[in-house]
């Protein structure tokens, strides 16, 4: 056994107060036949925390061993079986519902929002907390971020253009003699065959691009500016100032959230605390404003909001504080609130 055990962990354990992580560490241990030596001296060090009959104590423990190591990994199996159930689920709730979704927003949209040449649209929204990929009629592969919107042509294939409003991923489908347009607020993106990234909320005063493969070429509105794009560069627009600016990136880090993960690479808490708010549908509230300056650096993977707001707090100087959430007039529970403040 190469890896000491930390009697600390199996102590979390026993009092019910552990994370998944250490469930799993746990489960690693017990699986492992040259622990169990060490696993048993853990049980009898620890006995007047575990609780157990106190009429066994100075007993042989062999029998609470073994009967905390099925509990442990009958526990890990059953979690993780819940976790592929949910992602199976997740996965065909989204096979299923996002033709649907489409066909309604085709149905509404070619109904209400019919045009004198008889446009008609389809509209793809990803909502506040969750991430959505569709494929577009030209072959086009989409990844959309929390609180993103799309809406493109039903005769997508004649004319490749569509409209951004949030934060959305392309890995465009060559098409020399189409050229595939995203419009953004106020910029547009063209580009032949290429994976790049376009970030554009109406309530935000910065727009950007990022360039994974290929090139694009970069069009501001009224033609206020005009850039051409390399792998590995971000357009960033600054609305207030209606000036752009191209530095080079990793294009892997900053798209990484369409593979799911969350990552921060040394970005002001206040962009943090921004970007998890948009991804976990919750309202962050800085009462000091010194928080926001402080630089953060990790990366999570399917981590509840509590928890990422645990570690955080472990590693910047913050304190946090869940309000309670309050149902409102119309009978609706307000959004979660979370109260950021400075450790002192």
């Amino acid at each position: 056994m190469s890896e000491k055990i930390d009697p600390g962990i199996i102590r979390k354990y026993t009092s019910g107060h552990y994370t998944f992580r250490d469930l799993k560490q746990i489960a690693r241990w017990f699986r492992d036949d040259t622990s169990h030596d060490e696993l048993m001296s853990a049980v009898h060090s620890n006995w007047d925390e575990f609780n157990w009959s106190e009429g066994l104590q100075g007993k042989d423990l062999s029998f609470v061993y073994n009967n905390l190591r099925k509990k442990i990994l009958a526990e890990k199996k059953s979690f993780i079986l819940k976790q592929k159930v949910l992602k199976v689920y997740s996965r065909v709730a989204a096979i299923l519902l996002l033709p649907l979704l489409i066909y309604s927003s085709y149905t509404i949209t070619n109904r209400l929002l019919t045009k004198p040449q008889n446009a008609r649209w389809v509209e793809v929204v990803s909502p506040y907390g969750t991430r959505t990929r569709f494929d577009l009629p030209d072959g086009t592969k989409v990844s959309m971020n929390s609180g993103t919107r799309i809406r493109y042509s039903a005769d997508f294939r004649k004319e490749r253009k569509l409209r951004v409003e949030g934060e959305a991923y392309f890995d465009v489908h060559h098409d020399a003699s189409s050229p595939f347009t995203v419009q953004a607020g106020v910029m547009n993106v063209t580009a032949l065959g290429t994976k790049f990234s376009v970030t554009s909320f109406p309530n935000e005063n910065s727009a950007d691009v990022v360039l994974e493969e290929g090139k694009v070429q970069i069009t501001g509105s009224k033609n206020l500016f005009s850039e051409l794009l390399s792998p590995g560069e971000k357009f960033a627009y600054d609305r207030e100032s209606k000036r752009g600016t191209i530095e080079k990136v990793d294009a892997k880090y900053l798209t990484s959230w369409k593979d799911g993960l969350l990552m921060f690479r040394g970005e002001p808490l206040g962009e943090v605390m921004k970007r998890i708010g948009r991804w976990y549908n919750v309202k962050f509230e800085i009462a000091d404003p010194e928080v926001e300056k402080f630089r953060y650096r990790a990366t999570f993977r399917d981590e509840p909001l509590e928890e990422v707001i645990r570690l955080i707090s472990l590693t910047a100087p913050i304190k946090y504080e869940i309000k309670e959430r309050k149902m409102n007039n119309n009978d609706q529970y307000e959004e979660k609130t979370v109260v950021i403040r400075l450790k002192k």
